[in-house]
């Protein structure tokens, strides 16, 4: 359950870190920020998918 929680949380950090590179004007930083923006979504998105489900 650690594991599943770091790559989440590691994937909302590359996320908002890719979303602030992409607000800088100089272009290598936008397209560096997209990248690490899309990679973050993806690793958050991965790890959720194996969070528990709820118990009722």
């Amino acid at each position: 359950m650690k594991k599943v929680k770091t790559l989440f949380f590691a994937g909302l950090f590359l996320l908002l870190l890719g979303i602030y590179l992409s607000t800088l004007l100089m272009t290598h930083w936008v397209v560096i920020g997209t990248i690490l923006a899309i990679l973050g979504g993806l690793l958050m998105g991965g790890s959720s998918f194996f969070l528990p489900k709820p118990q009722k």
